[in-house]
């Protein structure tokens, strides 16, 4: 009887240690109160999502979930086999709704060499986040944004479905830089994201952070364009704004000056405002440098001129002589 025992009592504490030995391992970090999804998109219940300032609701509802490796199994083999070959120090997840709702703004990606204008709605970005008590109320802070290519940088490890600019401090070709965001390129859906800080040191030759974006169920929403290399030429060019003759409604005819240069010369009233648009339509319109009307504070006849290059239109206006 006690030799039966004794088996039983070792069996048991083979078991266990069998248990223990295969136990799931959370990766949580424990140097940061968050890992906080960013982006005007919507959280898996339809919570409208939104940038740093959130409340403190929003901020923990869109707090990000810590996992084990083997949890990724069950989101996606192939992402659990890319992230088996890494050497991941924290690992956490979310799922979230993109593209079905109209965040008022655009954003770019590059997807087979093609550039394309996404919703803002389509940008996520997450934070790791520490907190302090202001009083009776707790304030959270975004430490370390992911992606920050000066700090972090991130690879995608889903490229079909999450793009990730490549980091430049002045504009590339297709003009991106370090200050653009990362965007979903599946479609609008609702997606299982899955971020992973490695053990390694981030750098630009070696990145300290991987995402994976899953698509679990594509939803009806807002489509991507195609941005099309401008070509200057094969388009007309007219003034339209606020002055008398135009009122928002009539183009005034610029002509061409030079190469991919057209201009026009407008009558225009101290507050009078205006921009230059192409075709006689809104689709493709400039301002000033940050896209909005031009002003005029004084009385009197203005030289109204855009130039491109590369594609890119700059118009200036100053007194005609």
């Amino acid at each position: 009887m006690k030799k039966i025992i004794t088996i039983l009592l070792v069996a048991a504490m083979v078991f266990v240690l069998a248990a223990c030995g295969t136990a799931k391992v959370v990766l949580e970090d424990k140097t940061h109160e968050l890992w906080v999804a960013h982006g005007q998109y919507l959280l898996a219940d339809g919570t409208q999502n939104g940038w740093n300032g959130k409340d403190n609701s929003l901020y923990e509802k869109s707090a990000l979930k810590a996992i084990a490796l083997e949890d990724v199994k069950e989101i996606s083999q192939d992402l659990y086999t890319t992230l088996s070959k890494k050497d991941v120090k924290y690992l956490y997840t979310i799922d979230i709704i993109v593209g079905t709702n109209d965040a008022g703004w655009s954003c770019k990606f590059v997807k087979d060499g093609k550039l394309y204008s996404a919703n803002g709605s389509y940008a996520v970005k997450v934070a790791q986040c520490t907190s302090d008590v202001d009083g009776d109320t707790k304030v959270y802070a975004e430490e370390q944004w992911i992606s920050d290519p000066h700090t972090a940088h991130v690879e995608s490890l889903t490229p079909a479905t999450m793009f990730y600019p490549t980091w430049t401090e002045e504009k590339d070709e297709n003009g991106f830089s370090w200050a653009d965001n990362p965007v979903v390129t599946g479609g609008a859906g609702l997606y299982t994201l899955v971020i992973a800080q490695y053990s390694n040191a981030s750098s630009a030759s070696q990145p300290g952070f991987g995402v994976g974006l899953v698509l679990k169920e594509a939803k009806e929403g807002i489509a991507y364009e195609e941005i099309k290399t401008w070509i200057p030429a094969d388009h007309t060019y007219g003034v339209i704004g606020s002055f008398a003759g135009s009122d928002w409604a009539t183009d005034v005819a610029m002509t061409a000056a030079g190469d991919n240069t057209w201009q026009a010369e407008v009558t225009l009233a101290a507050g009078n405002e205006l921009k230059v648009r192409a075709d006689s339509d809104w689709t493709n319109s400039w301002g000033d440098s940050e896209g909005n009307n031009l002003k005029v504070d004084a009385d009197g006849k203005y030289l109204v001129k855009i130039v491109f290059s590369n594609g890119v239109g700059t118009v200036t206006l100053y007194p005609a002589n």
